[in-house]
């Protein structure tokens, strides 16, 4: 049976196991990134580590979403160019949201079956709430744009939708070939800025 930990020592534990699970997953990739070997790195025992998240996938998808927090934000953050149409500074924006993404090893190496293994693991009310957290973040995004006088012809469902499959594009880019990636992905920025805003 693990020791309880005092509040204080749940927060410092908790901080490392996002920190040093983070460098692991980087390193060798979702599947193959073991419990034991963020348990060694952090100095706590495997049974310690289940008082904190019930398997590695839901330690991979909280520090997923500590960077998808700090990504949105920027993208939030971002200064739209005040002489450019709305299409160019929707695209600009997206722009920015897949670029600040291949920032990230863990995010820019995220493949399909990483992705699909993932959905599989993690208990579906958990992936529920991550869903309803995108959905946030995409009504946050369109009144940015509103605020800034873009006009958005689409509902905000579609313009969900929408960023979602220019992140699905992305899993597919070992697929596709980084050349072909970049080029399709710009296309696409293009196309999906252009109807958010009825171009």
């Amino acid at each position: 049976m693990p020791k309880a930990f005092s509040e204080h020592e749940r927060e410092t534990i908790r901080t490392q196991m996002r920190e040093k699970g983070k460098k692991l997953f980087e390193k060798h990739g979702l599947k193959k990134t073991s419990v034991d070997e963020v348990t060694e790195a952090v100095g706590i025992s495997k049974g310690a580590f289940y008082l904190f998240y019930g398997s590695k996938e839901e330690l991979f998808l909280e520090i997923l979403e500590q960077i998808e927090k700090e990504i949105q934000t920027s993208i939030l953050e971002f200064t739209l160019m005040p002489k450019a149409d709305a299409r160019k500074n929707v695209s600009a924006m997206l722009k920015g949201f897949l670029s600040t993404w291949d920032d990230y090893p863990l995010l820019k190496n995220f493949s399909k079956s990483d992705f699909d293994y993932l959905a599989r693991k993690v208990p579906v009310k958990r992936i529920q709430q991550h869903v309803q957290s995108d959905t946030e973040f995409t009504n946050n995004f369109i009144k940015k744009i509103k605020r800034e006088g873009i006009i958005v012809k689409v509902s905000p469902h579609v313009v969900s939708n929408l960023i979602k499959s220019l992140f699905f594009i992305g899993l597919h880019r070992q697929d596709l070939g980084e050349d072909a990636y970049e080029e399709a992905i710009n296309v696409m920025i293009d196309l999906v800025a252009g109807y958010v805003v009825g171009e």
